[in-house]
């Protein structure tokens, strides 16, 4: 019995004994030594990679969906990708598609030709008939292009006639579109936005992109008054409703404007506090053909010439126009299009971009809309060699909801554009980081500033950023991010785009 004890009893012994330097050796180890903090040689890509994955890990938008992907624009080696193949909405991202094809094949020197024409005839200057603008389809009949003067175009279009000897117009002011279709919106676009500017009706023949600016400016001296909005273009055209008032306190500002579907009936309408000073606001307009005409007749009454008869909306003629029956008085040549994809891309004006698609479908397709500009537009890619079985584009600005790109489609755009001929005139058009365009005002105060030159894409729950950027050393990088779902804002998903940038320009 005692041997059998012992022997029990050793074997408790011996576990103990193991155990014991068991937990003394684990809690014992040379390896818990403190240590120096280890420093890792990482190349320059390498940093930048290690540095967008730490931020976009940490990123406060668990619900979105981030697109990246990062290449050397001389050689394409890609340092960085993530989500690179999927697709994102991609917003005014698309206007970088538009404004290369439509760069490319027809060229920066491309302009558009405004023919002004008459049915009449020109006796002792009075013009016997009636004034038609044929349409071409020109986007620059606008104060973007004039220094932001509003009268320059029509004061050129007046002038025109003054030099002609006319003083007198016995007939209508007749404005014909039919370079382009009649559908005045792309496909997908938001029918409840119609008044903001960027919504604005398309048409063969337009000015001022479609919408008229207004100041608004409260009653400093009586709360309770109207508050004064003033077009900064002068025109009948609007009927406007001012039921819009001073208040003093900016708790109690409570204001809102729009125009009624399909008319020309607009209003501004709440309170408006002083506090808030001088602002301003847009209003679309409809029938932009219509819109042509009654604004170069008054235009021409202001100058001093009689305008017998009415505007006229050639689509409203009981006869269409026989052209063979007409002689041009003059043409009015635009910009050319290097100056046209500027102002696309820079501010980002949907209305450019969008005729920029449909001029492609009437010079190089069969006709002018967007279906045919798309058309040349996708055949134009394939030529270039990009993946255009995984591009999906239904409009020319991006405001459509049924666009679908991924950060590699736009990467690919901009690095064979990096290496075509018109790549000066593609990569001056975008914005630029703290300088000029839609990133005016971002960046500030980093190396990106000036060497950021990017095209940005915002709608509700997407933002996207997408050019190229300079390191310190001078090497071109290429960039694509994109964002889609998520909850947080656009203000705060854009500091985390310009981080990356600026991660990009900061690269030794």
């Amino acid at each position: 019995i005692w041997n059998k004890n012992l022997k029990t009893h050793a074997k408790i012994i011996t576990i103990i004994i193991v155990a014991t330097l068991f937990i003394t050796c684990s809690t014992n180890t040379p390896y818990a030594t403190s240590i120096p903090k280890q420093k890792f040689r990482r190349s320059a890509s390498q940093q930048v990679a290690f540095q967008i994955d730490n931020l976009l890990n940490n990123a406060p938008t668990q619900m979105a969906w981030w697109g990246v992907k990062v290449q050397y624009a001389n050689t394409g080696k890609v340092i960085y990708e993530r989500n690179a193949s999927k697709m994102f909405l991609p917003a005014s991202n698309v206007k970088m598609y538009t404004t290369a094809a439509a760069l490319c094949l027809l060229g920066p020197e491309y302009r558009y030709g405004t023919d002004f024409v008459t049915n009449g005839t020109l006796d002792n200057g009075i013009l016997k008939g009636d004034l038609i603008i044929r349409g071409s389809g020109d986007p620059t009949w606008s104060e973007r292009f004039y220094d932001s003067n509003y009268d320059s175009v029509m004061v050129c279009f007046v002038d025109s006639l003054k030099a002609l000897g006319i003083s007198e117009i016995n007939g209508k002011i007749i404005g014909d579109d039919n370079v382009f279709d009649d559908l005045h919106w792309g496909a997908g676009w938001m029918w409840d936005d119609e008044y903001e500017w960027h919504y604005a009706e398309l048409s063969g023949l337009s000015f001022n992109e479609n919408y008229i600016d207004y100041t608004l400016i409260p009653d400093s001296s009586t709360i309770g008054n109207p508050v004064i909005i003033e077009p900064l273009l002068k025109t009948s055209y609007i009927n406007l409703r001012n039921d819009m008032v001073t208040v003093g306190s900016k708790a109690e500002e409570d204001w809102r404007y729009g125009r009624n579907h399909s008319t020309n009936d607009c209003w501004f309408e709440g309170d408006y506090s002083i506090q808030s000073g001088v602002d301003e606001a847009d209003l679309t307009i409809h029938n932009p053909t219509l819109f042509t005409a009654h604004v170069l007749k008054e235009y021409l009454l202001d100058a001093g010439i009689k305008v017998n008869g009415n505007p006229v909306d050639a689509d409203d003629l009981i006869d269409s126009i026989d052209y063979e029956q007409t002689s041009i008085l003059f043409t009015y040549i635009s910009h050319p299009m290097s100056r046209g994809i500027a102002e696309a891309n820079q501010p980002s004006s949907n209305h450019i971009a969008e005729t920029l698609q449909k001029t492609l479908g009437n010079e190089l397709g069969e006709g002018g809309t967007s279906k045919e500009g798309l058309k040349i537009q996708m055949a134009f890619y394939d030529s270039l060699g990009m993946d255009v079985e995984n591009l999906y584009l239904r409009d020319g600005s991006g405001l459509s909801r049924y666009n679908l790109v991924s950060p590699s489609n736009s990467t690919s755009l901009l690095q064979v554009m990096w290496d075509h001929d018109y790549r000066d005139d593609f990569v001056k058009s975008f914005p630029i980081a703290g300088v000029i365009g839609s990133i005016d005002d971002r960046m500030m105060g980093s190396n990106a500033v000036g060497s950021v030159h990017a095209k940005t894409g915002n709608m509700t729950n997407v933002s996207s950023l997408s050019g190229y950027a300079w390191t310190k050393s001078g090497e071109p990088m290429i960039f694509s991010i994109m964002v889609n779902n998520h909850m947080t804002g656009n203000s705060k998903v854009k500091p985390l785009q310009d981080k990356i940038a600026i991660i990009l320009s900061d690269m030794e």
